[in-house]
Parts: C-alpha cells; structure tokens; sequence
C-alpha cells in the first residue's frame, strides 16, 4: 500500500532561501528553486496533471513581463497554473486546452465560485441524491475494481448530473465540482487506512494502465473504502478555498491551440504575456495517464488500447509527432502567438528536452528555435535551461524504457523584433498576499465544515 503524507507544517513560509532548496537551478541561476515547493495559491492543489510545471515558474515569468491588469495567455493551460496564478495577481487570465479534464481545470480556476456558492451547490446536490433511488451503476470493470459500491454509486450520479449537458456550458460551481471531484478520483491512503481519495490506494499524479491495476489489486490484495463523496468533495473544497480568490475572472476555452491563436477569440496584438508549456515531444499520453479522470467527464475506454475514448482523444490531441511534424506544430502556434501578442508582449514558451532511450538528450527547444526562427517576425530574449534531477520529475516512473522525458527544461523568451520589454522586472516579488492562513487554517476549516454538515 501506497501512503500519502499528512498536510505540512511547511506549507507556507516566512522567507526565501537564496540557494536551491531542491537540487534544481537554472541558466540564470537558482531563481524560482530558491522557493518552497509548497509557494502558490491553495486552488493550484485541485487536481494533479502530467507534466505540469510549479506556480512559482508561472509567476516569475508573470511578474518579470506583466503588471497587473493586462492580459496574460495559456494556449496549453494543462491543470491551469498560469491562469489561476495570473488571475490572483491582479492579470486578466485567458486559458485554452483541447484536453476535456485540461479545460475543466482551467475553467475552474480562471473564474471559481464564491466558497458559500458551491457549498451550497454541494449541499442540494446531496439532498437530491439522499431523496433518489440512483441505482444506473452501467460501468466497465475497469472502474468498477476501483470503489466501493456505495461510493461509486454516489460518482455515477455526479457523473450522469454533468453529462447532461456539453462540457462548454456548465456553471462555475458544475466547474468547480468537477475539477474537485477529478482530483480525488484516485489517490493513495494514509498510514491509518484513511483517505482523502475515492479509490483503492494508487497514485495520484497519473493513472497506471487497467491491466496493471488489476493485476495490482490481486497481488496486493487492496480493498475499497466505502468513502461519502460528498463529505469527501467538501473537504476537498476546504482545500482549495484555504486561500482568498483575488483579481478578475478570467475565460477557458476548448479548442486546438493553433486554431485559437488565428481565431476570433483573441485580438491581434491583444495579448501581453503568453506563458504555456505545450505538448512534449512523445513522452506524455495525456489521455491515458489520465483515463480515470476522463471517464468520469463522459470518455469512456481511454485507459485500453483499442478502446473507443482512446482512438478519440489520440487522435484529438495528436501525441505522437516526429521532430519534423513538432516543428510544423509548433511554428504554427509560434505564428499564432506572434499575432496576438501587442507590440512589446512577451511569450513564455516551456519545452522540455527529450532523448530516445539509451542515446544522449535533444536540446528540443533551442533546436525547434533554430529551426522556425527565420521563419517568424520574433526574436529570442532569452532562453533559461532549468535543471531539476531526475529523481524530482515525475517522469522518472516509466524508467529506462519508455523515458523520453529528461531532467531539463528550457523556456524560450520571445518578443517582436523590433520591440523590448521595458517593463521588465530584475527582482521578484515573491509575497503571497491572498494567503487567509498559517499552516494550520486547512485543519480549522475542515473542523468547521464537519461541524456543520
């Protein structure tokens, strides 16, 4: 059995260290690896995503190009971190993702609901449960070898509530529901047998295949928690909610990136900051690391290699590209930024370096970069190579085999050739001013929302 650990004390801290604090620097020196791997917004806690880079790389990139009021960008906005984290620093947020779970998270965090709004919300919703006789549990063994009856009973109800309608047109509290209750699908239990989770205990960033869990289970002989989703989900929201809501609401989007850069949607020369980490280069299956979280958003059999939801999203967010079809790929979102992006805006591109196993790392952004470079009106400001060990990246997990990911990542700076960032920041501030509480206000909150449910 996998255990998770108890809310830290260290949470939050007082002041940042000058060296880094986790094995990692960059080209520029220690920079955001000088700060808490806890720094951010409580909101960024909602639901763990493959390849996602931490709050604090949004916001040095944030404050350094941006002042607050003007529009930053995510064309790739993944679990949402920089919407969420620009929103709360006073920037206007647009964020963009084809992935369903992708666009849920960040539609959640770019425009929440008030903490009262979906406590209510969560209330009536299991009123209407406790007062129906849901029993459609028409599932795949695949989820079914996951929960207790009683507990999956209450997620097929959920579930069949939200896919009564498109995904684009939910509320902010159905947003804020699924985003939450996707970030307790699955996770691992505490020393004591209990659970924040919803699931048998396996991890929680990702989720291995259904043959695997399967065969897991057995061996293991794991067992189902009979978990109340509902007190499971307002827990969850205490959580989230630890932290004030600050700045404007910002809008999503759910559409491929390069068409949403050439679209309607945004102005040319609207955009002041793009900060994004698009796709990596045949490393990471979005679909199926996340093949629990999508059936509960309506894609079923994303976790089999035959299975229908697979064949769709595969061949939706297209993960398999060649070095050539990157680039191609990429120059298009590169045109797409350099539309949109005003006179003296600034693009934040996050692209990890790649190898094939067992040969040597392709720098893949410098060489994507020499590449499409002449064949764009940009030109590169800088280019930080951020360096973690590999031990650090969640990437370590497929081992030797199937590691394409390395332990480095490069971020490309770019802007208008005949433009300069005059606004640029030498220090960053790296105060969390929407912080409600110490380390011990998630305990407190959670004590009250007991006590009164």
């Amino acid at each position: 059995m996998t255990n998770s650990s108890t809310w830290s004390e260290e949470s939050f801290f007082e002041t940042p260290e000058r060296d880094s604090i986790d094995g990692g620097t960059t080209s520029s020196g220690a920079l955001w690896h000088s700060i808490s791997p806890r720094w951010g917004h409580s909101m960024h806690t909602m639901c763990s995503y493959q390849g996602m880079f931490p709050a604090k790389v949004a916001h040095y990139f944030i404050q350094r190009y941006s002042k607050p009021g003007e529009l930053v960008l995510d064309p790739f906005s993944g679990r949402g971190t920089t919407g969420l984290q620009a929103r709360v620093e006073g920037r206007r947020a647009v964020s963009n993702d084809l992935s369903p779970l992708a666009y849920v998270l960040s539609r959640a965090k770019v425009a929440p609901p008030t903490w009262h709004a979906i406590g209510r919300f969560i209330d009536d919703l299991e009123k209407r449960y406790r007062k129906s006789s849901f029993t459609d549990m028409d599932v795949t063994d695949d989820i079914r070898m996951l929960y207790h009856d009683n507990t999956l009973r209450q997620i097929c109800f959920i579930r069949e509530g939200l896919l009564s309608k498109e995904i684009t047109t939910w509320s902010q509290d159905e947003f804020m529901l699924a985003g939450a209750l996707a970030g307790i699908m699955h996770g691992a239990w505490r020393r004591d047998d209990t659970s924040q989770y919803l699931s048998i205990s396996m991890p929680n960033t990702f989720s291995m295949s259904p043959t695997y869990v399967k065969k897991f289970i057995e061996e293991n002989s794991l067992k189902k928690l009979d978990q109340d989703v509902f007190a499971c989900l307002r827990d969850k929201m205490a959580r989230l909610y630890l932290d004030a809501n600050p700045g404007p609401e910002g809008d999503a989007y759910h559409v491929d990136a390069a068409s949403f850069l050439a679209g309607e949607a945004l102005k040319p020369g609207s955009v002041d900051l793009i900060v994004t980490s698009p796709p990596y280069l045949q490393v990471v299956n979005y679909g199926t690391a996340n093949w629990i979280r999508l059936w509960l958003l309506g894609l079923d059999g994303v976790g089999r290699d035959q299975g229908v939801g697979r064949k769709k999203l595969d061949a939706a967010l297209d993960h398999r590209h060649t070095f050539g079809s990157y680039q191609e790929f990429m120059l298009r979102t590169v045109l797409g930024a350099q539309r949109v992006l005003k006179p003296g805006g600034v693009g934040v591109f996050i692209i990890g370096d790649v190898a094939a196993p067992g040969k040597d790392a392709r720098p893949l952004a410098a060489q994507l970069w020499n590449e499409i470079a002449d064949r764009t009106d940009l030109r590169l400001m800088d280019m930080v190579e951020d360096e973690l060990p590999v031990q650090n990246k969640v990437s370590r997990i497929w081992g030797e085999t199937k590691g394409q990911a390395t332990n480095r990542d490069c971020a490309l700076v770019l802007t208008h050739k005949n433009a300069s960032a005059s606004f640029e920041r030498a220090e960053i501030d790296w105060d969390e001013p929407y912080k409600d509480g110490g380390p011990d206000a998630a305990h407190d909150r959670l004590r009250r929302v007991r006590l009164t449910t």
